[in-house]
């Protein structure tokens, strides 16, 4: 059976929480899912900086997007997969990637767990179950599809959430994906951020159905719309999802609609009344609300976050890059003799090369 909910507008105004989701959400953990926000946001806009300086290859900002991100990664649970897309680093850090790598990821390093070779694409850690994905859009969904249905098979209570843009839902991949999905009653969480642009296309270009979430109803998925800049909205509306998983009653397509601050390349740039939706703000109002911020805490707390983002960038920025002969590693199990002959030429070479005057 499928169905969809719209909670897109939150709480009585754009600027309150819902009040239904963040009355269930225990102090400890509101406070954890704020302090991942502020992090992540410190984080993007550092990385933008880095970008825009030539000193990182890629960076997609998230910054509007951190409630979306976060909400839905702390509704799993540490046997669960998942799949970002371009967007979705601070899924990463509260899984418990450390910030260290995610930064020698970013800058292409010897120590980065994909050893440089992965830098357009998102990060991954194998050690709390975040995957090794394409940068190409959509063509993740069908691999995340794939390990819920094996965890299915396997009678296994485990489920793969997977993060996309609304661009990805014109992909071919998120069609066989869902699709499959449906067929098999996989315990797929699909989160679709839609920020209303992919790249320089607007929403409107990519479907003509009323949002996204109604596209559930075709593949025989539970659709849900949510209030992407509402982290307790977010995180209530996946923790349902995931509880549908675990009773066998199949995967969910969730559209978190979200509003990026300063969208430039992504689309007209940006909106005067967004520091007012900021979903970093919301959750602020909110925690000051119960008593559990102020202006005091929320100083220490940006003084933490910046020292925590100034050590891991430092120490990737000074790592060394990978050695040449490596992009040989890791391809076949036992290397054939044409790229062993290739790897032997290019150590003679380089060997050549340290030998003249």
């Amino acid at each position: 059976m499928t169905s969809s909910e719209d909670v897109r507008d939150g709480g009585a105004t754009p600027e309150a929480l819902h009040e239904g989701h963040a009355d269930g959400v225990s102090d400890e953990l509101a406070v954890a899912l704020y302090e991942q926000m502020v992090l992540a946001r410190e984080l993007d806009e550092r990385l933008v900086a880095l970008q825009r300086e030539g000193r990182i290859i890629s960076h997609s900002s998230a910054v509007g997007e951190e409630a979306a991100i976060v909400g839905a990664a702390a509704a799993l649970r540490d046997e669960d997969w998942v799949f970002l897309a371009g967007r979705e680093m601070a899924a990463a850090l509260w899984r418990g990637m450390p910030l260290a790598a995610c930064a020698h990821h970013l800058f292409g390093t010897a120590r980065s767990a994909g050893k440089g070779r992965n830098v357009h694409g998102s990060p991954f850690w194998k050690p709390t179950r975040v995957a090794s994905v394409s940068p190409l859009s959509g063509t993740h969904i069908p691999h995340a599809v794939g390990v819920a249905w094996a965890a299915r098979a396997r009678r296994e209570d485990v489920a793969a959430l997977v993060f996309f843009g609304e661009g990805a839902t014109s992909s071919g991949d998120f069609h066989t994906g869902l699709n499959f999905a449906g067929v098999t009653k996989a315990p797929v969480l699909a989160i679709c951020r839609n920020n209303g642009w992919a790249t320089s296309t607007p929403a409107s270009r990519q479907t003509a159905s009323e949002g996204f979430a109604v596209k559930a109803l075709a593949y025989g998925l539970h659709g849900v719309r949510v209030d992407g800049g509402d982290v307790t909205a977010v995180l209530g509306v996946v923790r349902e999802a995931r509880a549908r998983a675990s009773k066998g009653e199949g995967g969910t397509l969730i559209e978190a609609v979200t509003t990026p601050r300063n969208q430039n390349a992504d689309g007209p740039a940006g909106d005067a009344t967004w520091h007012r939706r900021d979903p970093i703000a919301r959750m602020r109002r909110h925690l000051e609300a119960r008593g559990l911020a102020s202006a005091e805490s929320d100083e220490r707390l940006a003084a933490e976050v910046r020292a925590d983002v100034d050590r891991a960038l430092a120490e990737a920025s000074s790592a060394p890059q990978p050695a040449a002969e490596a992009c040989f590693d890791d391809v076949y199990a036992s290397l054939p003799w044409h790229l062993r002959e290739q790897r032997d030429e290019l150590n003679a070479a380089r060997l050549a090369s340290a030998e003249e005057p």
